[in-house]
């Protein structure tokens, strides 16, 4: 499993964001975004609340007790039996709608 450094490094990577990039958007110096990502220093709560809201990522992603980075893949993917067909469809059609919408 990848360490919380690892994956804000990976996340920013994604986003085409150099450390000058993220820090800005966090208010905190290009420093601590290297000492983050080389799990130097952890970020505080506020930060890594920040962190999850900018790569849209929940905060359990970020620290290793998931691997959906979301909650959005998994909102429509039970289904019961007594739907029909077309209401099937339907939640299908906003699954790919809420990927769309929240992918990079």
């Amino acid at each position: 499993m990848h360490s919380l450094g690892e994956k804000i490094k990976t996340l920013r990577k994604e986003n085409s964001m150099t450390q000058t990039d993220l820090a800005k958007k966090l208010n905190v110096t290009k420093s601590n975004i290297s000492k983050y990502e080389n799990n130097i220093v952890e970020p505080s709560l506020e930060v890594l609340k920040a962190i999850s809201d900018i790569f849209n990522v929940s905060i359990d992603y970020l620290l290793g007790k998931t691997n959906v980075r979301n909650y959005v893949d998994t909102f429509a993917a039970h289904t019961d039996d007594d739907l029909s067909d077309e209401a099937k469809a339907e939640l299908e059609n906003f699954k790919d709608y809420l990927r769309n919408k929240y992918s990079k």
